[in-house]
């Protein structure tokens, strides 16, 4: 695996649980990242017939859904005239989403959901190949499953080894630093550590600053559009998109 494209996932799962939490406090506790629990609220208030509830749980899910839509259509646009830096032009819109939130005091909390869930969307739909890894950045749960499978695999070669008549300890332990599947399993922890950990960050920001700690996350962004413009990121999903196309 290469590590610059792996740091890349780890960058971004970390903005999005800073974005995450920041929007959990200061708006109602209102997941605009992680669509799972916003989902579940609307079941639950679907349940309970508190129809203004649900429909303000429901709002971050068409927002985050249009986000996505609207990202990949760019990536489509992208992969057609074969325009190389696409990810700057979707992460621009990602931080001219953000920038009234971070800028501005909104009327109404909704707006800022809105704007946020959007937001979160587009960069969860712009990069998703990293190395030899299909990850979402904004949001963790497949990350887990994945990180099950691959330890598992290693978990079975561990025992398979450990059942061989007097192996070394230490040959063992020199055999499993190089197994791909473990290596895998620590670098989705590692991507699971950096969503929480954007997630402290988020929240330390929140209670120092509010919706004005996001400057942080916009400037992150803004650092890999600088980079998209030099470096390409987003070239294998144009690929992929070019590939539907044929």
């Amino acid at each position: 695996m290469q590590k610059l494209p792996l740091l890349l996932a780890a960058f971004l799962t970390w903005i999005a649980g800073f974005v995450d939490a920041v929007g959990y406090i200061s708006l109602r506790k209102i997941y605009t990242a992680n669509m799972s629990g916003n989902s579940v609220a609307v079941g639950i208030e679907w349940a309970s017939r508190n129809w203004p509830e649900l429909a303000w749980r429901l709002w971050p899910v068409v927002t985050y859904v249009a986000g996505l839509l609207f990202c990949r259509i760019l990536l489509e646009i992208g992969a057609r005239e074969r325009i190389r830096s696409i990810a700057s032009i979707t992460l621009a819109f990602e931080i001219a989403l953000l920038l009234p939130v971070v800028l501005a005091h909104l009327p109404a909390a909704s707006l800022a959901v809105g704007l946020l869930a959007v937001a979160m969307g587009i960069q969860n739909g712009t990069l998703t190949h990293f190395s030899s890894l299909t990850l979402h950045t904004g949001f963790v749960t497949g990350t887990l499953v994945k990180f099950a499978e691959e330890f598992t695999k290693y978990l079975t070669w561990a025992f398979d080894r450990i059942r061989r008549p007097r192996e070394p300890l230490r040959n063992f332990a020199a055999q499993s630093l190089k197994q791909q599947p473990l290596k895998i399993a620590l670098f989705l922890a590692f991507i699971w550590f950096a969503y929480v950990i954007g997630a402290v960050c988020g929240a330390l920001g929140d209670y120092a600053a509010k919706l004005n700690a996001l400057v942080v996350p916009v400037a992150g962004l803004a650092g890999l559009v600088l980079i998209d413009l030099r470096w390409p990121l987003a070239i294998r999903e144009e690929q992929d998109q070019a590939k539907l196309e044929s």
